[in-house]
């Protein structure tokens, strides 16, 4: 039986592949489940029109990944924090550096920035972000007293 998937299902496939599945596994568990329909001609020209627009979106985001990569590689991000002996008050993590980061002009998400754990005294540390689509940029952070 040919199906179209409507979602993605796990050890199957993503939403709008056509995927050849046993009968009793159409109608017992996709079907009712509203996990795929029936592949018919217009279904299946349909999931080709979505998986090939789904192919230029995920073009897009790598394509964006890669020039955030090129412009935060080497760079160096400074985040100001109080400080006393070069002990801060507090600590320096994704949410701060990220914050820095958009003061730059790159955009990141905090859940991006890998980190072991946050700096808890001044100076300069290599920060690693994980821009999606396998695509990493370097970087350092250097923490400066304000």
């Amino acid at each position: 039986m040919k199906v179209i998937l409507l979602e993605d299902v796990a050890k199957l496939g993503k939403a709008g592949e056509v995927k050849e599945v046993r009968n009793g596994y159409g109608f017992n568990f996709l079907l009712p489940a509203g996990l795929a329909e029936f592949a018919t001609p217009a279904g299946i020209k349909q999931s080709e029109r979505v998986i090939a627009k789904r192919q230029k979106e995920l073009e897009t985001v790598a394509t964006d990944a890669k020039t955030k990569a090129v412009a935060l590689a080497g760079k160096t991000v400074t985040v100001k924090m109080k400080a006393e002996n070069g002990k801060l008050f507090g600590s320096v993590g994704r949410e701060e550096i990220a914050a820095a980061m958009s003061a730059m002009g790159i955009e990141a998400d905090a859940e991006s920035i890998t980190i072991d754990k946050p700096f808890k005294e001044l100076g300069t540390f290599p920060v690693e972000a994980k821009l999606g689509h396998g695509v990493k940029a370097a970087f350092q952070v250097t923490i400066e007293a304000a």
